[in-house]
């Protein structure tokens, strides 16, 4: 499934809490309340449950 990366912000001083805006207008589109994206940085890696923290379907994107 096709994304872009649009925006990444780190909260806080840890370096490892980071809120990130993507460009996927098919996840967008079905996004919910409590939905979930499982991510993966790379195709063997672990499968990385994050919660849809916002989501904008008129933009295609959602923030995680």
């Amino acid at each position: 499934m096709p994304y872009e990366i649009l925006e990444k912000r780190e909260l806080g001083s840890s370096g490892s809490i980071y809120e990130i805006v993507l460009k996927t207008p098919l996840i967008a589109k079905k996004a919910q309340p409590g939905n979930f994206v499982l991510i993966r940085v790379k195709e063997t890696g672990e499968r990385v449950p994050l919660t849809v923290a916002d989501y904008d379907r008129e933009k295609g994107t959602i923030t995680i």
